[in-house]
């Protein structure tokens, strides 16, 4: 599957922005790990600060994948594993391509995490 690279540092006006595609997991405060579990929630509440690790783990990390294409295709990929979870009839999946200016966080995430994603969606079949 051919990919389009999102945009990276020196591609915009502003030399610092990168862009970067993430999927953001929402999930009610009863179903998160009890690892990951705030005192702030009620147990109804929506956590919509998870994301995905490249593994398919639930953590308050930003994801960067550098293209849209991957991130969908890693979409399919989270919906058949979180099948098996608690929470696999209550979670939705965030499809966003977003813009920072944490130029080195960014650039180092999305080489590091495409890379772990597209092994990962390559070994599932």
């Amino acid at each position: 599957m051919e990919r389009t690279k999102l945009r990276n540092a020196g591609d915009f006006k502003n030399k610092s922005v990168v862009e970067y595609a993430t999927i953001r997991v929402e999930i009610p405060h009863r179903l998160v790990p009890s690892n990951l579990r705030d005192g702030h929630y009620r147990d109804d509440d929506i956590v919509n600060g998870l994301y995905a690790t490249p593994t398919g783990r639930l953590s308050y990390k930003t994801l960067y994948l550098d293209s849209r294409e991957l991130a969908e295709r890693f979409a399919g990929h989270l919906n058949r594993l979180f099948q098996n979870r608690p929470y696999a009839k209550e979670f939705s999946l965030k499809l966003e391509v977003l813009t920072t200016t944490q130029t080195v966080t960014a650039t180092k995430g999305k080489f590091k995490h495409s890379a772990i994603v597209a092994e990962t969606i390559s070994s599932s079949g």
